[in-house]
């Protein structure tokens, strides 16, 4: 396969840095002077390494003021660092919290106008725009980059693809034609996706301008605030007052080379050999004094390190941080940006699509899409842009926002033909109608290569039923294709899911603090680096040792819970007399998994034990009511209560517990049994303990 590359293109105040980043997170970078300009130098450095350039990220300083008007640059640029005339002084608009420090955009095109006359018909962009125009011939700017300001038209998300490289973009710039160009953002979050800071994170960029900040973070006084847009997440910071070029000597008045860096470096291991403080461990001390005021106003935890101050390891050491990056940070974020990212599709928004699936594939890098027949939830989702994952243990609250949400009757073809990879969460019943329905744009997708389906459903055997329903009624072609280019994989969700509380959006889901999701491996066809993905050999087996572990242990929890008047699971699961009968059918359960499949038996005690806690905890507030329904399914003869006991039979091993189990759920609501069981002690077992005064 050739290897691509994304072009990252990073304008600074006084120095230009270029980078290469491959697929495998390889990189290579080039800097110059800005006052050299960025298109010779480039061409000059890509000459023979530009023909498998993709797709260009550009961020750059600001904010300033461009103006386009006419197809052609309009007046000169105001920027960011210029003094401005009190006379244009402007307010702020937007969701964004911006302290009246600084020159934001509305002011800069104040001076703009001042200098030359009204914008009229021309459009107000920042310096990474004015380059994507030259690349594209297209305007596009985001709400971001132009700090402030709230203007009308050419507004993009910063992920967005804007156009392609034309012949006169390349001829300049020596990109490749028909490269695509995203809209990028602005320098002070690339850098914050240069770090990979996830939200909750304490990050530092330290440049000749230092900025402190939470990603994620609310609105604090006296600080700056962006709310989050794409998928560029919300940040809180603030801005040192003192910095590098201000305070170290040799620095003042130009912008140090590495060289200036290196000597400084010298300076403070020659004070550090010799035990002293002298003047530049003074200086170090007087930079990092603002540092550590700016710090103690966020919450404590840890610190991420960033930027061309980030070469001193002293500094980065005496601020107790964690060096994630040098001064390659921001270009290599908006790179990381720009990158094509793997696309999935999540047919099913519901609480495991939502609050499962697609959190796996955020933390791992991964766009998805959400497919779902529900139009109500569909629209809902559209409106609001997102919804938040809440973790019951951790307490961290994570918004996810989808890259498209498509009612499952709207067009699929172009979804499913940029797919990387499909998962399903829509529910045991739903699935052969829908792999029917899919077949023809899958096969259409099938013939570009090989993909692989996900099926986190709850359904004994759905891989089958799914290739089995493709396979009706489908030519020889598509014959063909389904055999030789599709992965259909089984994963077993061993981590809740739950409804929001009363005072939560009602899109919110509450999550169980687990993170890993078994799949059947010998069905994958490709190498799926997905965090939490744990593809497992034999996995018929795992998945029978899952539902006669888990489901079994649940089954007992719920079904006598019921009887015993409980409304919450985790209540039931917490009863000694409850909790002691379902741990003694999942052990029962256990000792004939061990006899048939040859499990590790105290493995699987663990198995048993992690079942009965997960039920356990009080911080899942599941109902009974959810868990409980659907009883002639869950009394089938390969089902969680019924399997085990088969199980047992077959191999001489005590049932005992689980045929009160089994007692239990023939008195849920419309229960019933194909065949006859001895339940007569079984029932005694259970009168007796529901008859106990501890349970009344």
């Amino acid at each position: 396969m050739v290897e691509t590359w994304t072009l990252g293109i990073d304008v600074g105040t006084s120095s230009t840095k270029v980078i290469l980043l491959n697929e495998k997170s390889e990189w290579d970078m080039h800097v110059w002077p800005s006052n050299e300009g960025v298109w010779k130098n480039l061409k000059q450095w890509l000459d023979d390494r530009s023909e498998h350039i993709v797709r260009v990220g550009i961020t750059g300083h600001g904010p300033s003021a461009i103006v386009i008007r006419g197809g052609a640059l309009c007046g000169r640029m105001i920027q960011w660092n210029e003094s401005i005339p009190e006379s244009c002084e402007r307010p702020t608009f937007g969701d964004q919290i911006l302290p009246p420090s600084r020159s934001w955009v509305p002011s800069r095109i104040a001076q703009w106008e001042l200098e030359h006359g009204p914008i009229g018909s021309g459009v107000a962009v920042q310096l990474k725009d004015y380059l994507n125009w030259e690349l594209t011939e297209i305007i596009a700017r985001d709400s971001r980059s132009m700090r402030g300001y709230v203007g009308e038209g050419h507004f993009h998300l910063p992920e967005d693809v804007i156009g392609t490289v034309t012949e006169t973009g390349s001829r300049l710039s020596g990109i490749p034609e028909g490269a695509e160009v995203i809209c990028g953002c602005d320098d002070l979050t690339a850098g914050v996706i240069g770090l990979g800071a996830p939200d909750g994170r304490l990050f530092n960029l330290a440049n000749t301008s230092e900025h402190i900040g939470l990603v994620g973070g609310k609105p604090q006084e006296s600080m700056s605030w962006l709310p989050p847009i794409g998928r560029l997440p919300a940040l809180c910071y603030t801005v040192t007052p003192t910095n590098a070029v201000k305070v170290i000597p040799e620095w003042i008045g130009k912008q140090p080379t590495r060289k200036d860096v290196d000597r400084f470096i010298s300076k403070l291991e020659s004070e550090t050999t010799r035990g002293i403080i002298g003047e530049a461990w003074g200086v170090l001390n007087e930079i990092n004094l603002p540092i550590q005021t700016m710090r103690s106003q966020f919450p404590e935890g840890e610190m991420w390190i960033g930027g061309g101050l980030a070469v001193i390891p002293q500094l980065v050491d005496s601020r107790n941080a964690i060096l994630k990056a040098k001064q390659e940070v921001s270009v290599i974020g908006v790179a990381r940006l720009a990158q094509k990212r793997p696309h999935a599709i999540i047919f099913g928004s519901g609480k495991v699509g939502r609050g499962f699936l697609a959190q796996l594939l955020t933390r791992s890098g991964w766009d998805f899409s959400l497919v779902d027949a529900h139009l109500p939830t569909i629209q809902q989702l559209r409106e609001e842009k997102g919804w938040s994952v809440y973790n019951l243990s951790t307490k961290n609250d994570e918004r996810l926002q989808a890259k498209s949400i498509l009612h499952l009757e709207e067009q699929l073809n172009e979804l499913i033909l940029d797919a990387d990879l499909i998962l399903t969460a829509m529910g045991a019943t739903n699935i052969e109608a829908w792999a029917d329905y899919i077949r023809q744009p899958l096969c259409e997708r099938l013939k570009s290569g090989v993909l692989d389906v996900v099926l986190a459903e709850n359904h004994p055997h759905p891989a089958i039923s799914v290739r089995q329903a493709l396979q009706h009624g489908a030519s020889n072609e598509e014959l063909e294709l389904i055999e030789n280019c599709l992965g259909i994989s089984q994963a077993q969700v061993l981590r809740s899911c739950i409804e929001p509380t009363k005072e939560q959006h009602p899109l919110t889901i509450q999550v169980q603090d687990h993170w890993t999701l078994p799949l059947d491996g010998d069905a994958l066809l490709s190498d799926l680096q997905i965090e939490g993905f744990e593809p497992k050999p034999n996995f018929e087996q795992e998945l029978t040792r899952k539902l006669f572990t888990y489901n079994c242990v649940n089954a007992m929890v719920c079904y006598i819970g019921h009887l015993a008047g409980f409304e919450w699971l985790a209540d039931a699961a917490n009863h000694p007399e409850i909790s002691q009968l379902a741990l003694a059918a999942g052990r029962e359960s256990s000792a004939a998994l061990v006899a048939a499949y040859g499990f590790d038996e105290d493995e699987q005690n663990e198995w048993c034990e992690r079942a009965l806690a997960k039920y356990q905890d009080s911080t899942i507030r599941d109902p009974i009511e959810r868990n409980a329904r659907d009883p002639i399914r869950k009394l089938g003869e390969n089902e969680r209560l019924l399997g085990p006991i088969n199980l047992c039979l077959e191999h001489d091993l005590p049932c005992d517990s689980l045929l009160v189990g089994v007692a239990a759920a023939l008195k849920y609501p419309n229960a019933k049994i194909d065949f006859s069981l001895p339940m007569g002690e079984a029932e005694a077992k259970l009168e007796s303990l529901l008859a106990s005064e501890s349970i009344s």
